[in-house]
C-alpha cells in the first residue's frame, strides 16, 4: 500500500529552502573528489540515480576550502576559490534538479588539512605531532568557507553543509578532547563554536539567506570529548550562529582503539556507520542525543535508519524532523521511491557490513578508479575478504593505544 499520507513524505524546511519529502541522503564519500578533484561521469551519474529514486535532498561527499600550501606560512597566503575547486562539481547541481523535480541539494564542505588542529593532541594513528593553529590560520580558514559558500551558490547549489563531524578540523575545534586551546577559540563552549560562528557570519554578508547547515558529533565515544551529557549545550551553542539546521552524527576514528564492549559497539571503520545492526533496537543510534533537544532549527537524524515505518514513527514524533541515509542507498538508489509505493519490505535491503568502504580502499590501492557501490550485490565473493579487513584494520593501523 502506498505511503503517500505518511508526515515522512510530507514536505519539509530548512530555513528558505522547501525540501519535497524529509529524506535526506547524507554525505557519501567520493574518491574521485579527494584523489583527482574532477568529478567522473560515473559519479555524476549516481547522483542522477539517487535523485530520481525519490529522495528530497541530497549532501555531498564532502570536498576541502584549503588549498595545498596555504598554511605553510603564518601569516598564511590565502588562496583563490581556482586552488580548491573540483572540476565537473558544478554538474550535480544541474543533473539532480533536472533528475528529479523539485530534489535539492547541498555541497558539504570541510576543512581537510594535515599535521594541524586547534591543539596538539596526539593520535593513535599517527606519530605526528599536531601542529595548533595561530590565530591568523584560523581567519584564513573562516574566509576560506565564507568564498567556497558564496561560489557554492553560483553554481546552483541550493544550499552547503558544514562538516563539523567525526574528527575533521570543524570537529576537533569543537571538541573538549581536541580543543585545548586558551585563547578566544578555546576552553568554553562559547569560545570553541567561536570558529562556526565566523564561518556563518563571514558567509551571511555574501549570501544572505542562502541555506547553510552543519553536521555535527553528538559525541566522540571518547572518555573527555563530546558526549551525551555536553552535547546540547554544543547543540544550542551552535543553533545560536545562525545556522538553518543540524545534522547529528557521531565518532572520530581515533576512539576505534577502545572495546566493543567500552564503546558500545564492533570497532571497525567507520566509527559513525555501525555494524551489526539488524535487530531495530540497534537502529537509528543517534536518536538517544537528540532526545533532549529544544532547538529553534531543524534536525537530521543519521545513522542506521533502516526502516521507513520506525522512522515515520520517529519524525512523527517531532524531536526530529528530517532522517538521512547513507550505505541503504548505495545498496538501493531507489529506496525512498520502493518504500512510497508500498513495494517490498518496509526494511532496507543494506546489511550494514561496511563492506562498500573496503571496496573502495583496495581499489585505491591499486590505482584503479573507485566509486561507492554495494559490494555484497556486485561482488559478493569478496565480502569474506572485506569483514576481515574491517576486523583487522584497527591492529594494523593503529601505532599506539592513545
Amino acid at each position: 500500500m502506498r505511503r503517500d499520507h505518511y508526515t515522512i513524505f510530507s514536505p519539509g524546511k530548512i530555513g528558505p529552502l522547501i525540501v519535497p519529502n524529509r529524506l535526506v541522503r547524507s554525505a557519501t564519500w567520493d574518491p574521485s573528489i579527494l584523489k583527482k578533484r574532477q568529478m567522473t561521469d560515473e559519479v555524476v551519474n549516481i547522483y542522477s540515480r539517487v535523485a530520481e529514486g525519490g529522495v528530497g535532498l541530497i549532501i555531498t561527499g564532502d570536498f576541502s576550502v584549503v588549498p595545498e600550501g596555504m598554511l605553510e606560512q603564518d601569516p598564511p597566503t590565502l588562496g583563490s576559490y581556482d586552488a580548491v575547486q573540483i572540476r565537473g562539481f558544478d554538474r550535480l547541481a544541474d543533473v539532480v534538479h533536472s533528475a528529479a523535480a523539485g530534489c535539492k541539494i547541498l555541497a558539504q564542505l570541510s576543512a581537510v588539512h594535515q599535521g594541524v588542529g586547534p591543539s596538539d593532541v596526539s593520535s593513535p594513528f599517527t606519530v605526528e605531532r599536531t601542529r595548533p593553529l595561530s590565530t591568523a590560520q584560523i581567519r584564513a580558514f573562516v574566509e576560506g568557507f565564507a568564498d567556497t559558500i558564496f561560489h557554492m551558490r553560483e553554481e546552483g547549489f541550493d544550499g552547503v553543509q558544514l562538516f563539523a563531524a567525526h574528527g575533521g578540523m570543524l570537529s576537533r575545534f569543537l571538541s573538549p578532547h581536541y580543543n585545548r586551546r586558551t585563547d578566544n577559540y578555546g576552553g568554553s563552549v562559547h569560545n570553541r563554536a567561536r570558529i562556526i560562528d565566523e564561518i556563518v557570519r563571514a558567509a551571511r554578508q555574501r549570501v544572505g539567506e542562502f541555506p547553510i547547515l552543519i553536521k555535527l558529533n553528538s559525541t566522540d565515544y571518547l572518555p573527555d570529548g563530546i558526549d551525551i551529557h555536553n552535547f546540547p549545550l554544543l547543540a544550542n551553542e551552535i543553533a545560536r550562529t545562525g545556522v538553518d539546521a543540524i545534522e547529528v552524527s557521531g565518532g572520530v576514528w581515533d576512539c576505534l582503539v577502545r572495546t566493543e564492549e567500552e564503546l558500545g559497539f564492533r570497532p571497525v571503520p567507520i566509527p559513525s556507520s555501525h555494524t551489526r545492526i539488524q535487530s531495530a533496537d540497534k537502529q537509528s543510534y543517534f536518536l538517544q542525543y537528540v532526545e533532549p533537544l529544544h532547538l529553534p532549527v531543524p534536525i537530521i537524524l543519521v545513522g542506521g535508519n533502516r526502516d521507513v515505518e520506525r522512522l515515520e514513527a520517529i519524525v512523527r514524533q517531532d524531536k526530529v524532523q528530517f532522517v538521512s541515509l547513507c550505505r541503504p542507498l548505495i545498496s538501493e538508489p531507489d529506496l525512498p521511491r520502493r518504500w512510497l509505493e508500498g513495494r517490498g519490505s518496509s526494511a532496507a535491503d543494506c546489511i550494514s557490513c561496511n563492506s562498500c568502504l573496503y571496496d573502495m580502499y583496495t581499489r585505491l590501492d591499486r590505482g584503479q578508479p573507485a566509486v561507492v557501490t554495494c559490494l555484497v550485490k556486485r561482488d559478493p565473493q569478496r565480502v569474506k575478504a572485506a569483514q576481515r579487513w574491517l576486523a583487522s584494520w584497527v591492529k594494523e593501523n593503529a601505532v599506539h593505544s592513545g
